[in-house]
Parts: structure tokens; C-alpha cells; sequence
């Protein structure tokens, strides 16, 4: 595979490979809001320029989030995913319980609100994840 970064932080990195329809990213560690946000603006430019259908979100390193961070995550950050070219999102999620529910819980009531317009599923690996998706 041949990844390209499409953005990088001390947070946050994003890899494309055009070539094989694959975005990667991965949060580095745990975040506030505004990183959220701008980490989350940053994928939806990535599949939003690259085009491409499949993408691996892996946020093992993420840990509790605050109320103001689930609240933008179900309520803007899926409907900025769903405009997009995106199909398929496997999400890798933390080990601790509390933050794999939080994050659960997130995709949940954007589901609810129905602001996905792409099938994700969840796994505890990142090989599991790709396996998903066909890598």
C-alpha cells in the first residue's frame, strides 16, 4: 500500500492511498474539543478531496469525552462524513470500556437522528478493522 499523509498533527494523522480507495487515521492521543473538531474537519476534507469510499478510524488512544464533544460528534461530525464520497468506516475503539460505550453511544444517536449515510462497524484491532474493509 502506498499511503500519503493528508494531514498530520501531535493529535491527529491522516494517510490516503488513492490507489487502493483507503483512508487511515488515527488520533495519537487524547483530545479536547477543539481538537476534536479540527481533527474531525480534517478527515472530512481527506475524504472529501481524495473521493475515496473506505476509510479506517482507529481512536484506541482517545479517552473519556465531554458532553460538548459527543454533542458535536452526533450532531455534525457524521452529517460532514456523510457528505462525502464514504461507504464504509470501520472504527477501532478504545480497550476501556468507558470510552468504547462513549464513543458507541455517539454513533448511536447520530444513527438515530439519521445522519450517517455510510455503514461503520466496530473492532478492537486495527488488522480486524481492515480485514473489514477488504485490505
Amino acid at each position: 500500500m502506498s499511503f500519503k499523509i493528508a494531514y498530520e498533527s501531535d493529535f491527529y494523522k491522516i494517510e490516503v492511498d488513492q490507489d487502493n480507495n483507503l483512508l487511515r487515521a488515527e488520533w495519537l492521543r487524547a483530545v479536547s474539543k477543539d481538537e476534536m473538531v479540527t481533527g474531525g474537519i480534517k478527515l472530512y476534507e481527506a475524504l472529501r478531496d481524495s473521493k475515496v469510499t473506505r476509510a479506517v478510524a482507529n481512536a484506541q488512544r482517545l479517552e473519556l469525552l465531554d458532553a460538548a464533544t459527543k454533542d458535536w460528534m452526533s450532531t455534525q461530525f457524521y452529517t460532514l462524513l456523510s457528505q462525502t464520497h464514504l461507504q464504509k468506516l470501520a472504527r477501532v475503539l478504545p480497550s476501556s470500556l468507558f470510552s468504547k460505550i462513549a464513543l458507541e453511544a455517539v454513533a448511536t444517536r447520530s444513527e438515530a437522528q439519521n445522519n450517517n449515510k455510510f455503514i461503520y462497524k466496530n473492532f478492537t484491532s486495527q488488522h480486524e478493522a481492515q480485514q473489514w474493509l477488504g485490505v
